[in-house]
């Protein structure tokens, strides 16, 4: 397998090499609430609002006018990345009081922007719905998030709160513990995992993953440390990731371990346009044993069987729209039995947080959820520990 200049070493048929200006770049964030299911939510309409996920990576806004029509977008990256890529960075520049408040500012400051530029597409938004991860909202709200980050990582403030921004009031979701936010709440909301009879999964992976199981009936959740390693550095996506990692299993190019064959293990191999580098796929082997043992962990702790009695699989979030699933089932991401139940939702945070605007019965919903909703921390989960090596090897399981 030759190559010469730039050119791919493996072609994939991404389509990469085409002339330039025929694939579109920019920010990969999907903001549109598509796909989901029938809630059955008493949604009456009748004012113009303003809904936000507020991510660790990017801030994404929905503008939806007084019939429930989406109106307008609006991305961009959280400001708050200066102090870390990651919620823990975060957690620790808090530390500092000035710190603190500037994140706290800079959060109000990203929502004021995209408030704006709806005013300025001709909006007049009468609130503002937040939904996003408990660090995030954390921050948002001034409150010390040093809790959050050490044991015995405790959340003292997870009711839904007001404040004001850009002009508005605004009002965040209630979150559910300190590794599962409002934005989970917003999800479990929207794609009515506690409305159902049968058992399903949500499962969120952005730059933290979360996992939700359950119905009407029981809730479990966890999250666990994921989606930084997904990303596999700043010029390969997540889902690319997973997809790109798959063909070289399937050539043979890398083993079940996740070793690079030679001559590739040194340098790594160009494809899809992008370096595959040896530490590159232990990051996502890392990534990929932690959701895959968080959805198996779940599964046991709830009582089923096997993941053959989930009856549906919500992925959520970009990372979850772009995902090839077949290739996600090859490298043991997502159990097998699974394959054909899987439906991507987009953001759910979104969805969630319009429902949550617009309904008193979401709202009532998302109360219930507080009491009702059981979270497991995967550190002390038996089954999470003694699984974890074995969802390192990439192959369906």
């Amino acid at each position: 397998m030759s190559y010469q200049g730039n050119r791919c070493q493996i072609c994939t048929g991404c389509g990469r090499c085409a002339p330039a200006g025929a694939l579109e770049k920019g920010m990969r964030v999907i903001t549109s609430s598509f796909c989901l299911p029938d809630t059955g939510a008493a949604v009456k309409p009748g004012r113009e609002l303003a809904v936000a996920d507020l991510g660790t990576t990017t801030v994404a806004m929905e503008w939806y006018d007084a019939g429930g029509e989406k109106r307008g977008e609006y991305v961009s990256p959280n400001p708050q990345r200066i102090f870390g890529a990651d919620v823990i960075s975060r957690i620790q520049a808090a530390e500092n009081p000035m710190f603190r408040q500037q994140m706290r500012q800079s959060a109000r400051r990203a929502l004021a922007e995209g408030i704006e530029h709806f005013r300025q597409q001709g909006g007049d938004p009468e609130q503002l719905t937040v939904a996003g991860n408990t660090t995030m909202q954390y921050l948002l709200l001034g409150h010390d998030p040093a809790p959050l980050g050490t044991a015995p990582f405790t959340a003292e403030h997870l009711s839904s709160e007001k404040l004001e921004v850009g002009g508005l009031e605004a009002v965040t979701l209630p979150g559910l513990s300190a590794f599962v936010g409002g934005d989970i709440t917003a999800g479990i909301l929207a794609c009515g995992l506690d409305r159902g009879e049968e058992v399903s999964l949500l499962v969120d992976l952005g730059t933290n993953g979360e996992i939700v199981l359950g119905n009407r009936e029981k809730i479990l959740c966890c999250g666990t440390a994921a989606g930084p390693a997904f990303e596999g550095g700043g010029d390969i996506w997540g889902a690319d990731m997973v997809a790109l990692t798959a063909r070289l299993t399937e050539l043979g190019l890398a083993d079940e371990t996740g070793l690079l064959a030679e001559p590739y293990f040194e340098q790594g191999i160009s494809i899809g346009g992008v370096r595959i580098t040896q530490e590159r796929i232990r990051r996502m082997q890392t990534a990929k044993a932690a959701i895959c043992c968080g959805i198996n962990t779940l599964i046991a702790a709830y009582g089923l069987r096997d993941p053959g009695q989930v009856e549906r699989v919500y992925l959520a979030g970009g990372f979850g729209y772009f995902l090839d699933v077949g290739a996600a089932v090859s490298l043991g991401l997502i159990p097998c039995k699974l394959e054909g139940r899987v439906r991507a939702v987009g953001n759910a945070a979104l969805a969630g947080a319009w429902l949550y605007g617009n309904s008193l019965q979401a709202r009532e919903r998302a109360e219930r959820l507080g009491r009702v909703a059981q979270v497991l921390n995967l550190a002390e989960c038996r089954d999470f520990a003694s699984g974890f090596m074995d969802a390192m090897y990439l192959r369906r399981i």
